[in-house]
């Protein structure tokens, strides 16, 4: 009886580990990562309120560019060391230690090497769509609830995120170009001199 309840107790936490290593695996074999996306953040009555297209590139550890190209441009820049969020319109960028940050974004899920240090990751299917949920840990620091990842054949192609306000945000992926060599200049931010300097 005793041995049964512990296959009980232990049962979910084999599968949840098996669950991260799944996920730890696919995205192990993205060492670099670059395409297109588009995106639209829906609110909680399922009004579309933002729908942007861009481009990204990503290599492993902690190095990202964000684009927005249409219909406003914007950076999110990530050097390895310093997140930098760049509104030209308005002037201005926004500069964080990314160790302040805590490991604890949607795209740290991508590029981290200790993703699942910061969230729970649990596998929804196991198909040759592979969707995977991850939590935050400390979910009461986060700005959103949940992030779901979907490879299909172990190709990256879909982000959902759920934020605290329950608007959700859907990114598609598009020609994407994995493993291709990248330069770390090309996640170097340099300042332009009219923009105001705000750092967190």
């Amino acid at each position: 009886m005793i041995k049964f309840f512990l296959i009980i107790l232990l049962f979910p936490w084999l599968c949840f580990a098996d669950d991260q290593l799944a996920f730890t695996k696919l995205v192990d074999n993205m060492q670099t990562l670059k395409g297109s996306f588009s995106q639209k953040v829906i609110d909680s009555k399922n009004n579309v309120i933002q729908d942007v297209e861009g481009s990204f590139l990503f290599k492993k550890p902690n190095f990202f560019k964000w684009n927005y190209d249409r219909p406003f441009k914007s950076q999110i820049i990530c050097d390895g060391e310093l997140l930098y969020l760049y509104d030209p319109d308005l002037k201005q960028v926004v500069i964080s230690a990314l160790q302040k940050l805590g490991g604890v974004s949607p795209a740290m899920l991508l590029v981290s090497s200790s993703a699942t240090d910061h969230f729970d990751i649990k596998t929804l299917e196991k198909a040759k769509l592979k969707i995977f949920e991850a939590i935050p840990k400390k979910i009461q620091d986060s700005t959103f609830k949940k992030v779901t990842i979907y490879f299909d054949d172990a190709i990256l192609s879909e982000m959902h995120i759920l934020d605290n306000l329950e608007h959700r945000t859907e990114i598609h992926f598009n020609q994407l170009e994995s493993n291709k060599e990248i330069n770390e200049g090309s996640f170097l931010f340099n300042v332009p001199e009219d923009v105001d300097v705000i750092k967190n």
